[in-house]
């Protein structure tokens, strides 16, 4: 099995010490080493310290994800807000911590951000997600065209992967998702990657949002 890379960017001691073998781990402390290594070796994950010097917080996020757009960011906080976490996601993290429990549940996080998941706090989530629909609402109806490209790429989707769309839009979890359909977790994560792909969408947050302005009537 290929070994998975994981960067670190962190200004003093590194968030977490115990990760899985099938793991590679690179550090570094200053933005433009951090920069220099996203380019050249595209980390599956990156773990980066909001408080690193020359980052810039939460907006410095968007530049470091156009530097390795497949590069899953996790941020760490010493504050650990809602706020601040909500900022991170609108940004593109995948997952966000606080210093206070990052230790333990990193490891945990980093696989799951490799499945596609955010791990995050549902109210962050949930916010986010109310923002994008609520602005939604607000705006004309998008272009025709618009409208067409999502339907033309729903209808892409096999009558099962359609079925995990009309649950993940009511808010099921993968388990959730199998129990109803009477199949492994697992397959439900098969099917997960293969309608990222085919509506090109990088997580499910991001599916959650192209999903809401998407007719109904398709699922």
């Amino acid at each position: 099995m290929r070994r998975a890379r994981v960067l670190f960017a962190h200004p003093t001691s590194p968030p977490v010490t115990h990760l899985p073998a099938n793991v590679v781990v690179e550090e570094v402390s200053r933005v433009t080493v951090l920069k220099e290594a996203l380019a050249e070796r595209k980390p599956a994950v990156l773990v980066v310290a909001l408080d690193l010097p020359g980052l810039g917080g939460a907006p410095g996020l968007k530049q470091l994800q156009q530097l390795s757009p497949a590069t899953k960011i996790i941020a760490v906080s010493r504050r650990g807000s809602e706020r601040e976490e909500v900022q991170v996601l609108r940004r593109g993290a995948k997952g966000y911590f606080s210093t206070s429990n990052v230790q333990s549940l990193l490891p945990k996080a980093i696989e799951k951000v490799q499945e596609g998941e955010i791990w995050a706090g549902r109210r962050a989530i949930g916010r986010l997600l109310d923002e994008v629909f609520g602005a939604a609402a607000e705006d004309p109806e998008s272009p025709e065209p618009e409208r067409n490209g999502r339907a033309s790429n729903l209808e892409r989707l096999t009558s099962r992967e359609r079925e995990i769309v009309r649950l993940l839009r009511d808010g099921s979890t993968n388990k959730e998702i199998a129990t109803a359909l009477n199949v492994s977790v697992s397959t439900v994560k098969a099917h997960l990657t293969s309608i990222f792909r085919k509506l090109n969408q990088p997580d499910r947050l991001r599916l959650a949002i192209y999903l809401s302005r998407s007719p109904r009537n398709h699922h």
